[in-house]
């Protein structure tokens, strides 16, 4: 998680007590976080050996959604796994953004 969290505090300029919200998502998936650990440092989506949730990819969600980050095309991901039918909804809309 310390790899997740150093991103988010010296990168993204998050707060910690807000890295530690976004990063604790991640705590329940751990394939998730493992594979958005890989991006953290190559920033490189995999093309092998790739997680698929409900037949979406990180590189498939980036594809469709570039204005996120890795944080943003993981967390998304966590979105899919945990609540399907509304991160499929948000992708059939085209990921609007408020």
């Amino acid at each position: 998680m310390e790899k997740i969290l150093n991103y988010l505090i010296n990168e993204k300029q998050q707060k910690p007590v807000v890295a530690n919200k976004i990063a604790s998502s991640f705590e329940r998936h751990a394939d998730i976080k493992a594979e958005l650990e890989k991006w953290i440092e190559s920033r490189i989506f995999p093309t092998d050996d790739k997680l698929t949730i409900e037949g979406c990819t990180a590189k498939m969600i980036y594809d469709l959604a570039p204005f996120m980050d890795g944080v943003g095309v993981y967390n998304f991901l966590v979105t899919l796994r945990e609540r399907p039918e509304n991160g499929k909804r948000i992708i059939a809309e085209g990921f609007p953004r408020k």
